[in-house]
């Protein structure tokens, strides 16, 4: 009761307040929509009340209806106007309005109409009807009218403002851009304009511009989560996670259960290689609603986890709502086939292949798991029909070589096929050899063994110079490898998150396999005697930078560990390092040497660096280093046991050099001879 006497005093003090000429009309009239409603009221009720002041009622209500949202009951009283007097203008115009609230466009148009035969130079009646014709999607229609609007008054941000809506929804953009820069011009605080600019900038691929637009927004309203939530999207289109969360962060405080923030805000924790942020923003968005994007996006940071059963989870909650969804079937598919399960990984990408006929990815993942079958036929059909689709998709060409070389020796009538036969020939071209009068080795694949390899070519650093030979040395050694019958994923230009991620798919794939191998091209440093890669994102401002913004080569280690047999991991890293020269140390005594410091690694692993620990290697003045090729030529050469390989390399680019550049090999391998290509 305290709160509604407090109420009446203020009211009883109110109207004892008023002047003696504060009548029902004055209020009615006023712009305390509160007070002028029921003093209409009291006016239209009057008897007293002449045909003119009733007209003028009604509308003054009408019109502190529609300002509390009330848009049914003020088209009534419009429309009482509007039949006490059939000439009233403004109140056609106000009820066009009214009508396009609710919905009702046609009811509206001919309102406005009316408004316009009234009064041929309204303004406000064009730009009425202009937004009429902008919600029933007629945009040439309504940038007509809203041009008539401006030529009348050229004056009001809100014209330009909705011109530019009616440019967009045209795909106009230019002139859009124009139109929301005039609204600004004429309104420097016009918070919307720099949003729907911005979100222009966005779609357009112009991330600085959209960024600054989004910024103004918000300085001019931060209570507004969309404009935190599209400056955060468009820092993570630009590839800035750690801006995008810090703005999904602040959208969540406004919005906490915004489905669309806590999707996005686990894209980015998941791109930066935080599985399990990403996994707890998928669980807050799926408490909102179920979403099969939710649930699949949730099960790839599962399945980079390494957990392969909640992945597969996740992908069938997600097929169960969206029962067409490829990229479900897909990725559950291919981690049907990882875990070996291959036929239930066909059954998935027959589904894929069926809701995308013109898609390569069905037919590579489908063939890798009949490769993996052992189904070597129906393997290369699907090789075959991925490269009708995109004949230099390499995945496709790799694994048509893969099974190509994995079938049975002997031909339909008993006999060895011979070196230049059809089979050989397609084996040689699928994995880009010259054909048969090229010196090159075709690809011998040993289908008892299962090789893997990862390559990584950094080269586009952001903080330090480009690197001219990494990329071009990493598809290099690929070449090499994939043309002596290793399943080889190459990865340019990683930053710190996707060579995470590049490392946890390979060290599923590694843990499957008999041979794994990692070759690394870039930047490399050593602090403290740890060595550590140096992603292209890194800015390593001071030596406490390093362990959060490289990878350390125990974390390369670990993932070539799991192989049954050889574990080989290459770094060409051992350039002069830019970082260590430019990088402020926080510890006195911290040591940062020259090159890479001296590794001993167990368990037939073996390590080779391109230039002996403290030392550093010469990218030579080509397109490949020198250690980079001689490794492409000696790893291909038929009969050459692994040790010789690198005995071979050692001595090529000791010659290159001078003898200023060292090869050095770590660690020690059983006695059993390792051949990557088998004698001729």
């Amino acid at each position: 009761m305290r709160g509604l006497w407090l109420t009446l005093i203020f009211v009883s003090a109110f109207a004892a307040s008023q002047p003696a000429w504060a009548d029902d009309a004055s209020v009615c009239a006023g712009s305390n929509d509160d007070l002028a409603i029921p003093a209409c009221g009291r006016v239209i009720a009057k008897k007293s009340t002449s045909k003119a002041g009733r007209v003028k009622a009604f509308y003054n209500r009408a019109i502190s209806y529609a300002n509390k949202g009330k848009s049914d009951l003020a088209i009534q009283d419009y429309s009482q106007a509007i039949t006490l007097d059939p000439s009233y203008t403004s109140a056609y115009n106000n009820r066009c309005s009214a009508y396009s609230k609710t919905g009702k466009y046609d009811e509206a148009i001919a309102d406005c109409d009316r408004a316009i035969e009234l009064k041929s130079d309204y303004d406000l009646a064009y730009y009425n009807r202009g937004n009429v014709y902008r919600k029933k999607n007629m945009p040439d229609r309504a940038i007509a009218d809203i041009t008539k609007a401006i030529s009348i008054k050229a004056t009001d941000p809100d014209y330009f403002f909705y011109r530019a809506m009616a440019y967009q929804n045209n795909d106009q953009i230019d002139l859009a851009i124009k139109d929301y820069d005039k609204a600004i011009e004429l309104n420097p605080d016009y918070g919307n304009a720099y949003y729907n600019r911005g979100n222009i900038y966005r779609k357009h691929d112009n991330p600085e511009q959209a960024i600054a637009d989004f910024t103004k927004a918000i300085a001019i309203d931060s209570s507004d989560a969309d404009n935190f939530f599209f400056r955060g999207l468009t820092y993570q289109n630009n590839n800035q996670l750690d801006e995008a969360i810090a703005d999904y962060d602040k959208a969540l405080e406004l919005t906490p259960s915004d489905f669309d923030t806590l999707f996005n805000r686990g894209l980015a924790h998941k791109k930066k290689g935080d599985f399990d942020l990403a996994i707890a923003d998928y669980d807050k968005a799926l408490t909102v609603k179920a979403d099969a994007g939710a649930y699949n996006s949730r099960g790839n940071a599962y399945y980079s986890k390494g957990d392969f059963d909640r992945a597969i989870a996740d992908y069938t909650s997600a097929i169960g709502l969206d029962p067409k969804d490829a990229d479900a079937y897909y990725n559950r598919g291919t981690t049907f086939t990882d875990q070996g399960d291959y036929n239930s990984a066909v059954a998935d990408l027959d589904k894929v292949i069926a809701l995308q006929p013109n898609g390569v990815a069905g037919f590579t993942a489908r063939a890798n798991a009949y490769r993996k079958k052992g189904e070597i036929e129906k393997a290369i059909a699907d090789y075959r029909s991925a490269l009708a689709l995109a004949p230099d998709d390499a995945d496709a060409k790799s694994g048509l070589a893969d099974a190509i070389g994995a079938q049975p020796p002997a031909s339909a009538d008993g006999s060895k096929p011979s070196a230049d036969s059809g089979a050989s020939k397609e084996a040689a071209t699928a994995a880009g050899a010259a054909g048969p009068k090229s010196s090159e080795p075709n690809a011998i694949a040993q289908p008892m063994l299962r090789r893997v390899a990862l390559v990584i070519g950094n080269s586009g650093y952001r903080a330090v110079a480009h690197l001219p030979n990494p990329a071009s040395d990493a598809q290099l050694v690929g070449d090499a490898l994939r043309q002596a019958g290793v399943d080889v994923t190459v990865a340019l230009d990683l930053d710190r998150a996707a060579m995470v991620s590049a490392l946890r798919a390979f060290s599923r794939k590694a843990d499957n396999s008999d041979w794994a191998m990692i070759y690394y091209a870039g930047h490399g440093m050593e602090l403290d005697g740890t060595n550590y890669l140096i992603p292209i994102d890194a800015t390593l401002e001071t030596d406490r930078d390093v362990p959060d913004e490289t990878l350390s080569l125990d974390r390369v280690l670990s993932a070539v560990s799991g192989a049954r047999q050889l574990k080989l991991v290459i770094l060409d890293a051992c350039r002069n390092n830019p970082f260590a020269q430019q990088m402020k140390l926080t510890v006195a005594k911290r040591a940062v040497t020259r090159g890479l410091s001296r590794v001993e690694p167990m368990d037939a692993t073996m390590v080779v660096y391109s230039a002996k620990e403290g030392t550093t290697a010469e990218d030579g003045d080509g397109a490949n280093s020198v250690f980079a090729a001689s490794i492409s030529k000696r790893i291909v050469e038929p009969g050459v046991e692994i040790n010789k390989v690198f005995r071979l390399v050692t001595r090529d680019v000791l010659s290159e050099t001078g003898n200023r550049q060292q090869p050095f090999v770590y660690g020690s391998l059983p006695p059993d001879d390792f051949i990557l290509v088998p004698a001729k």
